[in-house]
């Protein structure tokens, strides 16, 4: 009973945090063309994603300003794909308004180590312009991340990860829920069952 409370309870949380994100933020589209170019300027920052061929293997690299900020290793790229789509498992561009105060942020996301078959955790980096031009780096994990870090690496990587949990966003997520709420009704009508048996045989001993 614990463990259905547990995953419903962080269910609810994780689409309340949701809706209230949406309502405060909105993403603001940079495809053109339905590309969305490596090259981006936001407020005199320059940001350019491409591959570094020289080096065996290639290496994704990221410049701000025209200087190397980070090198990705591990990474499939596709060079069939134009824009940014080719980066898709390692890199991601978002561009960031806050509803309220009208202010908007451009996110770098980076996968910095791809997740292994042994489930260990992937690390990311992100870097936030914000419209004075000054960047903000941080490093984290999954289970680190803070509530708008969660929304900077969505994309990345083909799994959605969410604050509290990452069931909402899960394949089946909806009959899982349902199956482990019918779970918890059985369990509490069992547990009545029981309890009311439990004292209809005290009255008879009693008696």
């Amino acid at each position: 009973m614990s463990i259905v409370a547990y995953f419903l309870i962080q269910t609810l949380r994780e689409t309340f945090y949701q809706n209230a994100f949406d309502k405060n933020y909105e993403f603001i589209s940079l495809e053109e063309d339905g590309i969305v170019d490596t090259v981006q300027v936001f407020h005199g920052v320059k940001i350019n994603t491409f591959v570094q061929n020289e080096e065996k293997p290639s290496a994704i690299i990221l410049e701000l300003n025209d200087e190397k900020e980070a090198k990705l290793k591990g990474h499939k790229v596709n060079p069939a794909i134009e824009g940014m789509q080719a980066y898709s498992a390692a890199v991601s561009y978002k561009r960031m308004k806050n509803i309220e105060s009208g202010k908007e942020q451009f996110i770098v996301g980076l996968q910095t180590s791809p997740e292994k078959e042994d489930g260990s955790e992937a690390t990311y980096t992100t870097y936030s312009i914000n419209e004075n031009g000054i960047v903000k780096k941080s490093h984290f994990t999954t289970e680190t991340k803070s509530k708008l870090e969660t929304q900077w690496i969505r994309g990345i990587s083909e799994e959605t990860h969410g604050y509290y949990t990452d069931l909402p966003y899960q394949d089946g997520a909806k009959g899982s829920l349902l199956f482990l709420s019918l779970i918890g009704v059985l369990l509490i009508i069992s547990g009545f069952w029981v309890s009311k048996s439990i004292i209809a045989q005290q009255k008879e001993a009693a008696a």
